[in-house]
């Protein structure tokens, strides 16, 4: 237990002073001084003759198989045994009705939204699939529950002054070298906190990253996030008394007190929304990030299968949805053709 909450406490020393830190520490050790807390697993218990975590096994083992990564697994394992602890039935009892009773708890009782829902859904019918498709189910129940009407909004990229005021409010070389990074590479914030900076070939401004499906994908680095990277590492170098060969089986974003561990996919979320605060920009997560190096990278005439392929996507619709077409450029390419 002291090691998890000093673990806590070195996570948070890069964002709050000694006083802030002395005060967490005594707060996590006052709210969890007599208590246990035990590893959540995931995992199905034997039921005697229904076989269910057979066919949970049988199915991760087929996810696995198609290269899936141990975080989707794990949600996987997670809505499938939220799914049957809530229902209390074996799959093969589990009727269609049970099923909308438990989506429908799940809305109306945790408040989650459609999108969620359509997500824990999803992971289901997947599950399902397998099942029928392996003749261990006579079929997918969650097919009979029917399509989740959800309202189609358009999620909007940073404009060119939120960028601004987000730059203008960077007070370390770090963090406006990340912000440059993010917006130069559109990475998913996972694959940003995989990287070392050995992994950079400055020279060349490029680099290869392992995406989703551990498919390898190259990028391609501005000379702007080049710089301000640049002007980083040599920071780093100084301040850990390192050269930058030593520096390159070093995590490429680290906390910037000793002892400079890697920056986790939360803290880069938290760090982001600290300076969106700063700046007075709403809604500033590393994801909206992906989506405006997308939008820009078509409206400045890059074919779509050209982004795709920087995106890590294997299908274009996956690219359109991040992609916001500018209204500006629709009424531009519309009256160009209408009047030609």
């Amino acid at each position: 237990m002291e090691e998890l909450l000093m673990n806590v406490v070195r996570q948070m020393a890069e964002y709050l002073d000694e006083e802030q830190l002395d005060r967490l520490q005594n707060v996590l050790y006052i709210q969890f001084h007599g208590k246990k807390i035990a590893e959540d697993k995931y995992e199905l218990q034997n039921t005697g003759t229904d076989g269910d975590t057979h066919k949970v096994k049988l199915f991760v083992a087929s996810k696995k198989i198609c290269g899936r990564q141990d975080n989707t697994l794990k949600q996987y394992l997670r809505e499938i045994s939220s799914c049957r602890t809530a229902i209390n039935k074996c799959f093969d009892d589990m009727t269609v009705m049970d099923l909308r009773w438990y989506f429908g708890m799940l809305r109306e009782r945790q408040g989650i939204s459609m999108v969620t829902l359509q997500n824990r859904m999803r992971y289901l019918n997947s599950f399902w699939e397998f099942l029928t498709a392996e003749k261990m189910a006579q079929e997918n129940p969650i097919k009979r529950i029917g399509t989740l009407k959800i309202e189609s909004t358009i999620k909007q990229a940073y404009t060119s002054r939120d960028l601004e005021a987000m730059r203008l409010s960077c007070t370390r070389t770090r963090d406006r070298a990340l912000i440059e990074f993010l917006l130069s590479t559109g990475l998913r914030v996972s694959e940003l906190c995989s990287l070392n900076v050995g992994d950079i070939d400055l020279y060349k401004q490029e680099f290869k990253v392992m995406g989703k499906g551990r498919k390898e994908r190259k990028l391609y680095v501005t000379d702007s996030a080049c710089f301000h990277l640049f002007r980083y590492l040599q920071e780093r170098m100084k301040k850990e008394g390192l050269t930058l060969e030593q520096l390159s089986e070093k995590p490429l974003f680290a906390a910037t007190k000793k002892p400079y561990n890697r920056m986790t996919p939360a803290g880069v979320q938290y760090l982001l929304k600290q300076i969106g605060r700063a700046a007075g920009v709403g809604n500033v997560h590393p994801h909206r990030f992906r989506r405006t190096f997308a939008t820009d990278l078509l409206a400045r005439g890059m074919r779509i299968e050209e982004v795709m392929v920087l995106m890590g996507h294997t299908k274009m619709e996956t690219t359109l949805i991040y992609c916001n077409i500018k209204q500006d450029n629709v009424r531009e390419s519309f009256r160009r053709l209408s009047a030609a």
